[in-house]
Formats: C-alpha cells, structure tokens, sequence
C-alpha cells in the first residue's frame, strides 16, 4: 500500500430522524444504550441495553412491531434487526468498517470508523453531502505521527528567512543547503517531509 493510501480511522457524526429503532428507545427509555453491531447497508442489527430487567421486557412487544427481528439475549440486552436508516444506508454501502457506534441523542448518531485511505474517506463524505445530510468529521487518524519535529522547525523557518517560498528566491535549495551545512538531498528530504505533514494537517483539518 502506498503511503498516499494509509489506512484511516476517524469520527463520522450524522444527524438523521428516521431510524424507528432509536426513537422508540430513546423516547420511552431514555437510560437505555444503543450500539449498532452489524451494517450491512440494508439492516442494521442494534444491541439494546436496558437499566432494568423490567425494562427490557416492556421494551420488546414495541420493539418486535417495527424490527424484522427482535430477542433478548440476556436480562437486561435486545438484539433488534430492523431497516437501515438514511445513515446506516450509506455507512453500509461504503468502504467503511464500523468500529462503534453510539447514539448522541435521538436525532444524532457517532461512529468510529476505519477506511483504506484518505480519498475512500472524502468518497463518503460526498456520498453525505449528496444526501444533503448533516455531518461532522474529526479524530481522524492515520496511523502517523503528524507532529513536526524541532529539527524540520528550525529548516522551514530557516527556508522561510532564506527567501526560499518567496515568488522570486534569492537562493536555489543548493545554495541554502550549503548554508546550513548538509547535503542537498538531506535537505530536500526533510522539507518534503515537513511539507507532507503541513499539508496532511491543512487537508484533514478542512474535511
């Protein structure tokens, strides 16, 4: 895999009203949690946890009229099978493997997600954008270190005094390599470096 296709994770917050599932849950049984095990881009097959046994078994006959399936997997859990919502739809119908999932409050989904690259990242933001769905994007990740060291500080500010990034540079990346006392090539990895990651930086930042 090449360094411009590293594997992805991020934070995918949507905002969505109709997932029957989570508003019936969260309406009549606002302590309960919901995690979202298995999206197949059709249904989605939702754990339900339950403060109570009591709740848990008033939960399911309403749970079993709107689900394809719903059963309870132990006192206080359900499992419920029911359509996808808009969401879970693209979610399920993307390259994205759903890490976790928890309900923010009725109307708002998070998952945690992870995706071969970057662009299969943007590829699915479009597909959001598309649906004219609201969404935020955060915590992305990439497995790197996205940190500039002191060493490539002092080159770039070194560069920038040079004149190096000015319209018309007063010295070539040779010249100023002699100056600093390392080799051209040295010189031209570790800018290319620090670039990469100001760049990564911009590129995430305004997804």
């Amino acid at each position: 895999m090449s360094k411009s296709n590293k594997e992805i994770t991020a934070i995918i917050t949507i905002q969505r009203r109709d997932c029957e599932i989570t508003n019936y849950i969260l309406q009549t049984f606002p302590d309960a949690s919901i995690e979202r095990l298995k999206i197949d881009g059709k249904t989605t097959t939702h754990r339900i946890s339950f403060k109570s046994d009591n709740d848990a078994d008033e939960a399911l006959p309403g749970l079993r009229a709107i689900t394809i399936d719903s059963i309870k997997s132990g006192k206080k859990t359900i499992w419920a099978k029911g359509s996808c919502c808009s969401a879970c739809y693209i979610l399920g119908n993307s390259e994205a493997v759903i890490l976790g999932s928890r309900a923010v409050k009725p109307d708002t989904l998070s998952y945690r997600i992870s995706l071969p690259s970057l662009s299969k990242l943007i590829d699915l933001k479009h597909d959001l954008q598309n649906a004219q769905m609201e969404f935020t994007i955060s915590e992305l990740s990439s497995g790197d270190s996205n940190t500039i060291t002191d060493r490539e500080k002092e080159i770039i500010f070194q560069l920038y005094e040079y004149g190096y990034f000015d319209p018309e540079r007063k010295l070539s990346l040779t010249q100023i390599a002699e100056k600093l006392d390392v080799s051209p090539a040295a010189l031209s990895e570790i800018l290319r470096k620090t670039l990469r990651k100001i760049v990564k930086d911009y590129v995430e930042s305004n997804l």
